[in-house]
């Protein structure tokens, strides 16, 4: 029986720095397979894992549940057939509702011995009131349907700001195993347990889930994504002035943006996610590449932004 791993959550959550984290500390003498999907046609994750031995699957131009259900089936189907892995990690978009996934797992467990071995979800406390609420009743979901939620960047929040954001999960979700990452200093190990755990009832494609379809979700019908490949040489300066035009609305409403944009002393890479931006260092060698998720897009506004005019590709 090959054990599934979903690592879940929304937009900019930190699944990825997760997944690193368990291929470090939980993972170790195993060569898991892992299985990524992003929404658009180019991905940015792959491309920060950390585990070079790794054997990485990206799936993309869709979530899970939508156009690429059939795909991901498929994907899974053909990974325990060539490479029999004893785990395969799914990292999904973040616009991929949670009741769906495991739907998608079901369905590739009826062709190939697999099981839901651990399904953990993530947020970023800092802004998770924001996120919630935006209008889409997605992000709710991903709330509601959570067993286990790792709560990441909670020592930014005043314990006001923390108290609001528990007790909006709490209402949510009352029955909600939350691991306050930040303050529990939990490792990656202890988190999969927990998870392992809590998935145990419904570790088998048997179980019986809410298969509601994505494309009733309130408000995911209006997401589009962008991908540009810049050239141009940024500054510093030009960099955070980015952070400043996405959450200024004036390209459009910015969900998220990520991806590897050239500089004088090499990439860097850039995180971004409902208002709020980062600069991180990296080892990139690869293309730029920058991909824009959001709501009403103005394509030649942001790619003038980024100096790639008629250049980005749908």
């Amino acid at each position: 029986m090959v054990n599934l791993d979903i690592i879940t959550g929304f937009l900019g959550a930190g699944k990825t720095t997760l997944i690193n984290k368990l291929l470090a500390e939980a993972y170790i003498g195993e060569k898991p397979f892992l299985i990524e999907n992003e929404f658009g046609e180019v991905g940015i994750d792959d491309s920060l894992i950390e585990d070079d031995e790794i054997q990485v699957r990206l799936l993309t131009s869709g979530c899970i549940c939508c156009t690429l259900k059939g795909d991901f089936v498929d994907g899974i189907t053909q990974v325990v057939e060539q490479y029999s892995p004893s785990r395969i990690i799914i990292e999904p978009t973040g616009l991929a509702a949670p009741s769906d996934i495991l739907s998608a797992c079901e369905e590739a467990g009826k062709k190939v011995p697999v099981r839901v071995n651990a399904f953990i979800t993530l947020a970023n406390a800092k802004n998770l009131l924001l996120i919630l609420a935006a209008p889409i009743d997605l992000f709710k979901k991903q709330i509601s349907d959570a067993n286990i939620l790792v709560l990441n960047r909670t020592k930014s929040l005043s314990p006001e700001e923390l108290n609001k954001t528990m007790e909006a999960i709490k209402n949510l979700n009352p029955n909600c195993i939350i691991l306050d990452q930040d303050r529990q200093q939990m490792d990656s190990l202890s988190i999969l347990t927990l998870a392992e755990d809590a998935a145990k009832p419904c570790s088998s494609h048997s179980c019986e889930h809410d298969h509601e379809h994505m494309h009733s979700i309130e408000g995911l019908e209006n997401i589009s994504s962008l991908a540009f490949f810049p050239e141009k040489l940024f500054s510093t300066k030009e960099l955070t002035g980015l952070f400043t035009e996405f959450s200024e609305k004036r390209c459009g409403h910015i969900l998220r943006a990520k991806g590897f944009l050239k500089t004088e002393n090499g990439y860097a890479h850039l995180e971004y996610v409902y208002g709020q931006g980062e600069i991180l260092d990296n080892a990139y060698t690869g293309p730029p590449k920058f991909v824009i998720i959001g709501i009403g897009l103005d394509k030649n506004a942001i790619s003038h932004m980024l100096g790639e005019d008629g250049k980005s590709k749908d």
